[in-house]
């Protein structure tokens, strides 16, 4: 009988890292030129255990439908302060403007770029990314994610503390 090979990360296709856990090929991947230390099983995680879909998903309904509502409105009293026509373009760009602006700092906590939020003011392409946002914010203080190259320094690989074999990210915890 042979035994398998340790858990670790092993040589994939096209020039990517996949990772063993041990007993199966985990979901997670990696360029080849972007080693990940393995997970050391005796880490300790972040506190608490992460959040079901369906508990991310509810947070991410209730939470996204909440900004869109807020948003049209505060827009719709901001233009009637400013004695403007409450409904078309001015009412529909200045709600865009307005989620952009309170997706901007969630957006950099969970692997996007500063300039990222940008991309919330294209129509449509906006509720994806939003909700995006949002979806990965329910998460924390876990990842299940990979951190961008200039933010991996603040998280590390630990151990799903509830699926045996999964891998996901918990931020270090500062000194």
């Amino acid at each position: 009988m042979t035994e398998s090979p340790p858990a670790g990360w092993y040589p994939g296709a096209d020039d990517y890292l996949r990772y063993w856990t041990g007993s199966r090929w985990s979901e997670h991947i990696t360029r080849a030129d972007r080693v990940l230390p393995s997970p050391d099983p005796s880490a300790r995680t972040a506190s608490g255990t992460p959040r079901s879909v369906l508990v991310r998903t509810l947070l991410t309904a209730v939470i996204v439908g909440t900004l869109l509502i807020l948003a049209n409105r505060a827009t719709e009293f901001g233009l009637a302060a400013l004695s403007s026509p409450t409904r078309g373009f001015l009412r529909d760009w200045g709600a865009l403007g307005l989620l952009a602006l309170t997706m901007f700092l969630p957006a950099t906590r969970v692997g996007y770029r500063k300039r990222d939020f940008l991309l919330l003011l294209i129509p449509l392409y906006n509720y994806f990314l939003i909700c995006r946002i949002v979806w990965r914010t329910t998460y924390l203080p876990f990842a299940d994610w990979l951190p961008r190259d200039e933010d991996a320094a603040n998280w590390r690989q630990v151990p799903h503390p509830t699926l045996p074999g999964e891998l996901l990210y918990a931020r270090v915890p500062r000194d």
